[in-house]
């Protein structure tokens, strides 16, 4: 079996960065709880939509370093793996930010994927097997040319594209939304927390 995974939101868990940063780089009030969908819709009811923008390039160039794996990613793709399975990271992300400095998006992501996904010093995933992707399009033009026979998504939107391969199962991992929220069509399987992954490292799936 071929397994895609996406990285942003999917695999890396921004919480800790998101707290961070803020602490680090906004002005903001006490009462401003320190979670990405508070800071967003604080700074642009200030009129400080550039902040926000420039917020994002940071979290997602040198934030990134703050970030952690979702609990159990690790293990749930090590179980992959073993259990003679094919993984790829199959990402989008622009290569710089759009605004403020130039940050290096696809280099940042590359040192975190080297950094933290790891089992006994041994990288989780060659880099061979990562591919990062400019686009939306291009991601899902090689979710159907790698043959992926799942792809596991944080954005419904990539699973529900008219593009997006009828052959690879469609995961949706939403921590946060309930499975109405999120699987708009029955073959949409809506997944809260990676253990609910395990079957991913079952040999026959």
């Amino acid at each position: 079996m071929r397994v895609g995974f996406d990285l942003d939101n999917t695999i890396v868990c921004y919480d800790q960065a998101i707290a961070r940063l803020a602490e680090e780089t906004l002005s903001l009030p006490e009462t401003v709880q320190k979670t990405k969908s508070s800071l967003r819709d604080y700074l642009r009811s200030e009129d400080r939509e550039d902040e926000w923008t420039e917020f994002q390039g940071r979290l997602y160039g040198p934030g990134m370093a703050y970030a952690k794996p979702y609990p159990n990613a690790i293990e749930i793709i090590e179980a992959t793996k073993r259990a003679g399975h094919t993984a790829f990271i199959i990402s989008h992300r622009s290569r710089h930010p759009y605004a403020g400095p130039k940050y290096d998006l696809h280099e940042s992501a590359k040192n975190w994927i080297g950094n933290q996904l790891n089992v006994a010093d041994t990288p989780l995933f060659p880099t061979s097997d990562i591919y990062l992707n400019e686009t939306r399009d291009q991601k899902i033009a090689l979710v159907a040319s790698l043959e992926c026979d799942v792809f596991i998504d944080d954005l419904i939107e990539v699973l529900e594209d008219d593009s997006f391969p009828a052959s690879a199962k469609k995961v949706l991992f939403a921590p946060q939304s309930k499975p109405a929220d999120g699987a708009h069509k029955n073959d949409v399987i809506h997944v809260r927390e990676w253990t609910e992954l395990k079957w991913l490292g079952q040999k026959d799936v």
